[in-house]
This record gives structure tokens, sequence and C-alpha cells, in this order.
């Protein structure tokens, strides 16, 4: 087991359910999250949305490309689940073209994680955005990156189901970000 798995470990498994999430155990989690969607995302039969040099960064830090919010959920079936693809709405910027927002819609990658009762949207964009380009969620509040406000695990959400909780994602990227080359694949 990996020191990052370790940790990951002592976080969701351990008696610190209450309290602020302290900076370095959002960056544990979220790091060990963004892991395990990424292992999801390579070893399912979908489409492969992270690109290499995002895959290879998580063992440095976390890629600029990914968020994640957290929430708690009532309905538990099983200790883990989990549920790969874009569920949600999608807001994009007024003046950007349908092959622009249909090339995003396709690259952005939605992955909800639950362990026990604690679920993770985690949220990869495509290139060239980043998670300054998606604002949080007002119903999910963001772990990483951090906000200004420290997240308490008392005040986390509690919704009836992981996979019914619509994670709508708000675009503030400005059409001019885009370049010819969003729509290559990778």
């Amino acid at each position: 087991m990996s020191s990052l798995d370790a940790g990951a470990q002592r976080v969701l498994l351990g008696s610190t359910s209450t309290g602020v999430i302290a900076a370095d155990t959002a960056e544990v989690l979220a790091r060990w999250l963004i892991k395990v969607v990424v292992n999801l995302n390579v070893t399912q039969p979908y489409r492969l949305l992270v690109p290499e040099e995002d895959r290879h960064g998580l063992a440095y830090g976390i890629p600029a490309s990914f968020a994640v919010d957290l929430f708690r959920v009532r309905q538990q079936n099983g200790l883990v689940d989990w549920v790969q693809g874009f569920c949600g709405g999608l807001v994009m910027p007024i003046g950007m073209s349908i092959e622009t927002q249909t090339s995003i819609a396709e690259r952005t990658l939605v992955t909800h994680v639950r362990i026990a009762d604690i679920v993770a949207v985690v949220v990869r964009l495509p290139y060239p955005m980043t998670v300054g380009h998606l604002p949080p969620a007002d119903e999910i509040p963001r772990l990483w990156p951090l906000t200004a406000t420290p997240l308490a695990w008392q005040a986390l959400p509690v919704h009836d189901r992981y996979d019914s909780t619509m994670r709508v994602l708000r675009y503030t990227a400005p059409p001019s970000v885009f370049g010819e080359g969003i729509y290559r694949s990778f």
C-alpha cells in the first residue's frame, strides 16, 4: 500500500469525522480520490478522459484540471460504490460555438465515488481549462482546490442518494480561452 493510500485510509476509516478538514488532510484525500477516479477511467470500458501528463502528474501533486467536491449520503448500498460519467447539467458562456461546447462536454469527466457515507464528486476539465473556470456548486462544497473557508466534516450537506445528486457545471472560461487545438483528442 502506498503512503497516499495509507493516508487516505486513516482519513476515511479513522474517527476524525468532526471538526475542520485540515489543508494537508484535504490534499491527501483529494489526491487519493482523484487517483481512484483516474484508475477507474483507465481500466473501465469508457472513454479515456485523463491525458497521460495528468495521470502521471498525480505522483507529484494535483493537476490544475481537477476539482473535488464532498457531501454525505443517507442511503448506502455496501461500503464502496461509484458512477463514472457526466451526471448533471452544463452551463457555458454566451458566445461559445456549439462545436466548442460539444467538445468540452465530451471531454469533461465527472465521477461520483462513495466510501461509506462520504461521497466525492471528482471533476476533470479538458485542456486549456483549469478549476479556476469551474466555481464550486452551491449545494456541494469544494474540498479541492482549497477555498478560503475550510471545510468541516459536520457541515457537509446530507443527500438521500449519491447517484441522484446532480452536479451542474457552470464554466466561466471566456470563449477566447479556446484556440483551434480544442478539437484534438488525446
